[in-house]
């Protein structure tokens, strides 16, 4: 078993595909991570000649010049004790302190200890492959509603990318819902990808909702989403979710992805969150058009440098609480 360094675009996604990987993990987003000035590297692990896991790292800085490796939505394939093995020694030889993984299964081992999630762990999931009838009957009611009620309201749906249009509409959302957002040349980097989808609702010319998806392998996944809260009776984000999943089904993709929701607290399958966590607001949006709840373990750090990495967590610790 040994770990090379992928630089073949056709190579890469073909791996990655066929192991299930994120889009996150595509050639593509790390293009879009190497345009922000991210250090990229993307590893495979061959066993006996097979590929059998690629991990897209982006290396990150840490005080006293120290760096750790992350891997967001990865590692993925067969992540074992041998494959951690060798990839930890890989990275043991750059003099990385840690490395952060969003593996999707747990595995057991004493290095790698819980840290907070980066992306999303909990998402929903919708199956394309249903007829528009059966995706719609399994909407809460008021979701359809509300589909129907926008449809009569005499909006127009362009796909088209426009960097002004999208931003204008995320810095009206962010300063609404209080979250922060990425600079605009991230934005840009995203909508430049042969990989990514804008639409915008309009209402007369206006733009009033805006989403953003991408679709890799068998999957459109709706990543940002942007609204004028003065226009919220037209039920525009409701239009923008159906279109989405309409042009999903008619290029092909069989899964439709949330991307993010509130953890399910209910212990059961039925599905329930804190409205106090930071993806409340949306999970009881997204929770309305009956996809299933998908839950991942989350972020993790597999420590290299015991020492450093203790020395890492006390130093954060500080400065939080400045």
């Amino acid at each position: 078993m040994q770990v090379k360094i992928l630089q073949n675009i056709l190579e890469w996604n073909k791996a990655t595909l066929r192991l299930n990987g994120s889009f996150i993990q595509s050639w593509q987003w790390g293009d879009i991570l190497i345009a922000e000035g991210k250090k990229v590297e993307r590893l495979a692990v061959e066993k006996d000649g097979v590929v059998t896991i690629v991990a897209q790292i982006m290396y990150m800085p840490l005080v006293f010049g120290w760096r750790y490796a992350f891997c967001p939505k990865g590692p993925v394939g067969d992540l074992n004790a041998e494959s951690l093995s060798v990839l930890s020694d890989y990275f043991k030889s750059k003099k990385i302190v840690f490395w952060r993984m969003e593996p999707k299964e747990k595995k057991d081992n004493a290095n790698l200890i819980k840290s907070r999630d980066i992306n999303p762990s909990s998402t929903m999931i919708l199956d394309l492959q249903k007829s528009e009838e059966e995706i719609l009957a399994g909407m809460h009611s008021k979701t359809r509603y509300n589909i129907n009620l926008s449809q009569k309201k005499n909006l127009e749906v362009k796909n088209e990318k426009n960097l002004s249009v999208f931003w204008e509409l995320m810095k009206k959302t962010g300063q609404r819902d209080d979250f922060r957002l990425h600079e605009p040349a991230h934005y840009q980097a995203i909508l430049d990808s042969d990989f990514s989808t804008q639409l915008t609702v309009y209402s007369h010319d206006k733009a009033i909702a805006t989403m953003v998806l991408i679709g890799y392998g068998d999957i459109f996944t709706y990543l940002f989403g942007a609204s004028d809260h003065d226009y919220r009776n037209l039920m525009a984000p409701y239009l923008l979710q159906w279109s989405a999943m309409m042009i999903g089904k008619k290029n092909g993709y069989k899964s439709y992805d949330f991307f993010g929701v509130a953890p399910n607290v209910s212990g059961n399958e039925h599905y329930e969150y804190s409205s106090e966590h930071q993806y409340g607001g949306v999970s009881r949006f997204k929770s309305g058009f009956g996809a299933d709840y998908v839950e991942a373990p989350g972020t993790f750090d597999l420590v290299i440098n015991r020492f450093k990495y203790n020395l890492y967590l006390y130093l954060r610790k500080l400065r939080r609480m400045v």
